[in-house]
């Protein structure tokens, strides 16, 4: 078994390898295999830390140098000036990806108490009819404090001020994902400009 070329011959370079992990087992195969482990634990820096100190421990015990791994995040995202409209834009996403970290019921990384809460309510009240829809009733478990870790959310400047502290945390790559059912909405369509104008423009 290897790798083909477009022409199909042989290549030598091994196409890199990337796995989804939010859990301490997912995360240990990843830290074994994976070239680059693209944590779904939402944006708080204190959750992507354990997930990289989780994986760098795994790949210590297998044998591998853990300075060999690369990390990306699954972030949900709204950059708009009106904090509530940025929070309203998010929410939708934000239950589906947030659900990963309780999607068996038991809470995957560190979480403070109201967290927790949000975590559980959101496992116990989840309509899985209703994925990424802004106004489903798993919406309802959020609080805006826990959007605001969980997801990034604000005006440019502060999208931007949290997108560099992932970076310092040693994560390279982001998959955004913002707006959902809310796309077409002109509040929507404002937070997507700010997004290519203001924030990836500016990281390019």
């Amino acid at each position: 078994i290897g790798w083909l070329s477009r022409d199909g011959g042989p290549v030598t370079d091994k196409v890199p390898v990337e796995v989804a992990a939010t859990g301490p087992r997912v995360i240990a195969i990843a830290a074994r295999h994976a070239d680059r482990i693209m944590f779904t634990l939402g944006a708080d820096v204190e959750r992507l830390a354990w997930g990289i100190e989780t994986a760098r421990e795994a790949a210590v015990a297998y044998g591998r140098d853990p300075a060999s791994l690369r990390y990306g995040a699954y972030v949900n995202l709204a950059c708009h000036e009106d904090i509530d409209v940025a929070r309203s834009l998010v929410q939708g996403g934000l239950t589906t990806f947030a659900r990963f970290s309780v999607m068996h019921g038991k809470i995957s990384g560190p979480v403070d108490a109201a967290q927790a809460n949000v975590l559980t309510s959101l496992h116990d009240t989840y309509n899985m009819k209703q994925h990424t829809r802004g106004d489903s009733q798993q919406t309802q478990a959020l609080t805006p404090e826990f959007i605001d870790r969980f997801a990034i959310t604000g005006d440019p400047a502060t999208c931007r001020e949290r997108i560099s502290e992932l970076s310092a945390l040693g994560i390279d790559k982001l998959a955004i994902s913002g707006p959902t059912f809310a796309a077409k909405s002109e509040s929507a369509q404002h937070a997507a400009a700010l997004l290519e104008t203001e924030i990836l423009h500016n990281a390019v």
